[in-house]
């Protein structure tokens, strides 16, 4: 089940974020520049003020996390912290969750979404095509490129 997060959510959203994010991201980002954890509580809620979050709860338990960041002065969408936790990866989670997303995104009129990923995240890049999204620029980081995908809304 999907549902808009609320303050009570931040420490479960976090985790998730957290664990998913070592998970995925622990053998390609240089050591001395991987952070773990990648996010606190105090981030969440600073991005729960311009940010929409939405959990996908099984049990009573947030397994998985997608936030929309709406750009109305762009007309655009950018999609943040998409994580689904490893014990629940390859459920189609993610894919409800990305098109719940677009799906608000063309409630709140805007024309397209964006979204960043690490150029070496492949897993990532191709789920993100098979829902639509094209890489349209690549943003040089200190030791690494991460790729800019856009999906436009039709």
């Amino acid at each position: 089940m999907i549902r808009k997060a609320t303050i009570d959510d931040v420490n479960e959203i976090a985790y998730v974020i957290n664990i998913s994010n070592y998970c995925a991201y622990k053998n390609i980002i240089p050591r001395e520049f991987f952070k773990h954890p990648v996010v606190n509580r105090d981030k969440i809620l600073e991005d729960m003020k311009r940010m929409e979050f939405y959990v996908y709860e099984i049990n009573n338990r947030i397994v998985g996390v997608a936030a929309l960041y709406p750009r109305y002065e762009e007309d655009r969408g950018i999609v943040r912290w998409v994580y689904v936790h490893p014990e629940y990866q390859r459920r189609g989670i993610g894919t409800v969750l990305m098109k719940y997303i677009e799906g608000r995104a063309r409630t709140l009129g805007l024309r397209k979404l964006q979204l960043i990923t690490h150029e070496k995240a492949y897993w990532a890049i191709k789920f993100y095509e098979k829902l639509g999204f094209k890489v349209v620029n690549y943003i040089e980081r200190i030791a690494w490129r991460d790729v800019l995908m856009e999906k436009i809304l039709e």
